[in-house]
């Protein structure tokens, strides 16, 4: 049977078991002086020690491991000795007391270690930047691989969260989840957590919920590793980019290649001088690994589960347009163009039989317009009414990106990380104007 232990756990046992072995100099040093009350009390703390971390090893491993049975006589020599402190030889007692401690050490060492992998999605639209990696973990008979999605917060104009929002039911029906409210990081202490909200608080629309920001959560973990939910388009990056707290507190970023590894590098280490002759050049590049998007490994594949709703767009094997609106679009001072624009694109492809619209708003335009630019909601979602009333196109409000993009053959729309998408699948990609209007 194999048995396995958590590598903060065997930690905590061997440090215990260090300490012994400095128990064991005092026995010997204090034998040689001829004081047998403090040799004693060193012997029965030393029993004590041993049978509270057999106890331990029990209920984290069970019954009959080779560690217990060390200690156990381990346990033996110590009576021993106690009954003979006053005639047993200091350097003999120490040897056969080492020797023993040393057998059962050397038998927790050899346990295998069960590590675990903790995955913290927010939003179940960004999954797709942590699938691939979970797969992995989820596959290794040496990982626990928990998918924990946690909570997040709307931000109210003000700034301050509004109500506390959960996908935990969005997630695809064959990825596990764990109930967030069941498990204590800091009591799990995992070997490895995996984020791709960089932000903490400094998101003007959303917040995760305060416990899982990463200047919290780093110190419950060995390695706190961080992945961005986008891509860079035109793997360009922005400075600020570098130094948010997903960045900055994460032991590892893993990047969609080394170009964009080495814009990160170059920002971080421009902002953070000081941190960066602390630990190292060194260190710094190791902190970033350029192992590529998760997000570009989805598949492209044409079995794709249709909706009721969308097939009778899709019936005549016309081409599929992916329409893509960005955030930014409902800014103030942006909104009043954009909107008119949306007006003029759903009267031109309402009048069109060759091709269909696939829009996907980005999921926080609501959220985006109510906290930012109040005054553009109303006529907003009397746009969004009217392409689904009047079936303009496919209106597509799910989590599952990819398969907008697997149906879709080109793209069309404001500039946003999904643009990298099609021009990883090698489809035609336009970029929306909003000043241009053909009336």
């Amino acid at each position: 049977m194999v048995i396995r232990m958590r590598k903060f756990q065997k930690n905590q046992i061997l440090d215990i078991m260090e300490n012994i072995h400095t128990i064991h100099l005092r026995v010997k040093e204090k034998l040689g002086q001829k004081e047998y009350d403090t040799v004693q009390t060193a012997l029965s703390d030393c029993q004590e020690a041993a049978i509270q971390l057999g106890e331990a090893i029990e209920q984290i491993a069970g019954e009959g491991t080779d560690v217990v049975s060390y200690l156990e006589r381990y346990c033996e020599r110590v009576y021993q000795i106690s009954v003979e402190r006053e005639t047993v030889l200091p350097q003999k007692a120490y040897k056969s007391l080492e020797e023993n401690l040393i057998k059962a050490e050397n038998a927790l060492k050899s346990m295998t270690t069960e590590k675990v992998a903790v995955f913290l999605p927010y939003k179940a639209s960004m999954w797709d930047s942590l699938e691939s990696v979970w797969r992995a973990a989820d596959a290794d008979s040496e990982w626990t691989s928990l998918v924990m999605p946690i909570p997040y917060f709307t931000k109210n104009k003000d700034g301050s969260p509004g109500e506390m929002q959960y996908e935990g039911a969005d997630f695809p029906p064959y990825v596990p989840i764990v109930d967030w409210q069941q498990y204590a990081l800091e009591g799990l202490q995992p070997d490895v957590i995996f984020i791709h909200n960089p932000y903490d608080q400094y998101n003007l629309v959303t917040t995760v919920h305060p416990y899982f920001y990463a200047s919290r959560i780093r110190k419950y973990t060995d390695k706190l590793v961080y992945i961005p939910y986008f891509v860079h388009k035109n793997e360009v990056v922005l400075e600020h980019y570098c130094i948010l707290p997903g960045t900055l507190y994460a032991n590892m970023v893993i990047l969609q290649s080394e170009k964009v590894r080495e814009q990160y590098i170059r920002y971080y280490s421009a902002a953070l001088p000081e941190l960066v002759k602390k630990l190292g050049k060194t260190a710094i590049k190791q902190k970033f690994q350029a192992f590529g998007s998760p997000k570009l490994d989805v598949e492209e594949t044409k079995e794709t589960l249709i909706p009721d709703k969308w097939k009778p767009f899709l019936e005549k094997n016309i081409k599929v347009l992916f329409f893509n609106t960005h955030l930014s679009s409902v800014m103030k001072g942006k909104s009043e163009q954009f909107l008119k624009k949306l007006d003029w694109i759903f009267n031109y492809f309402q009048k069109r039989k060759d091709v269909v619209l696939l829009w996907r708003p980005h999921p926080l335009m609501l959220e985006t317009a109510a906290s930012m630019n109040p005054e553009a909601v109303e006529p907003y979602v009397q746009l969004v009414n009217r392409y689904r009333e009047e079936q303009v196109g496919i209106y597509d409000d799910s989590k599952d990106l990819h398969r907008a993009i697997n149906l879709s053959d080109a793209y069309y729309g404001d500039t946003s990380s999904v643009v990298e998408l099609f021009r990883h699948q090698g489809k035609p990609i336009m970029i929306m104007n909003h000043e241009v209007i053909d009336i």
